[in-house]
């Protein structure tokens, strides 16, 4: 990896435990169990066998969602339509202008998508995932206007239909409060937040590593050599693999408006 800025790495690590659980990567136990089975009786009054084992998803991944998402060759244009009303709104109310961390034609190239090796049930998963765009800026506005910012990003993540973000400081609790948010009166001098809508997903983190009081940020900061503040934004999704969406949506409609059991395998 290059010198590029990007967040701390324990910012990076919490960050990447938000995506997973958005992105389903581990659910259930690890190792290999029996594929548990959904009976039920359909509108004809056939009686159904379900064996997850064959679900086309992933057990973190609410499958019905999936079949009105673009699949792979289909998301790259909505995407960065996406990306850039985000970085526009940030851009604005920052007066800060962020550049990509990787050259913005190269986004969506084989080397970021990342194919699912399993359904977590035992099977196969027609399933595959994007990481890419990340786009960062050297400086953040005065620590005053962050809840601003945050607001003309989530404006435009609901005016673009993807909903509103979440802060990390709410969703992941007191490790995250205690680390992150250790200034006078529990202010933060890093804030993350994610928008995801189940099958696409948005971070945003603007943090000042001058302003955490242990010092420790900009220490980490100086050895890297990273700047101290940082504006980040980022995009992912997990889709069905080109080619795939018909046998995709055949391979789905046994487990329609069905609750998905706890997965059995680590895939």
């Amino acid at each position: 990896m290059d010198n590029t800025y990007r967040p701390s790495l324990t910012v990076r690590a919490r960050r990447a435990v938000v995506l997973a659980s958005a992105m389903l990567l581990l659910t259930g136990c690890i190792g290999q169990a029996p594929s548990p089975s959904s009976t039920y009786t359909d509108e004809s009054g056939q009686t159904v066998v379900a064996d997850w084992m064959d679900y086309p998803a992933h057990a973190g991944t609410d499958g019905d969602v999936l079949l009105d998402a673009p699949d792979q060759t289909q998301l790259e244009q909505p995407a960065r339509e996406l990306i850039e009303q985000i970085r526009t709104a940030v851009e604005k109310e920052s007066g800060i202008a962020l550049s990509p961390s990787e050259p913005e034609q190269s986004w969506f190239d084989a080397d970021d998508w990342y194919p699912h090796t399993g359904n977590g049930y035992g099977g196969d998963s027609m399933l595959i995932t994007v990481n890419c765009c990340e786009l960062q800026s050297d400086d953040v506005p005065p620590r005053a206007r962050w809840g601003d910012l945050i607001v003309a990003a989530n404006r435009a993540a609901v005016d673009a239909g993807l909903g509103s973000f979440v802060l990390d400081r709410d969703a992941m609790g007191s490790e995250y409060r205690d680390k992150y948010c250790n200034r006078p009166g529990g202010e933060c001098w890093s804030v993350s937040a994610t928008v995801y809508d189940g099958y696409q997903w948005v971070y945003l983190t603007i943090q000042d590593a001058s302003l955490d009081p242990s010092g420790n940020a900009a220490k980490e900061a100086e050895d890297v050599g990273w700047p101290t503040a940082s504006i980040a934004i980022g995009y992912g999704a997990t889709v069905v693999r080109a080619g795939e969406s018909a046998a995709y949506a055949q391979a789905m409609e046994p487990f329609l408006g069905l609750e998905r059991p706890d997965g059995t395998t680590s895939d």
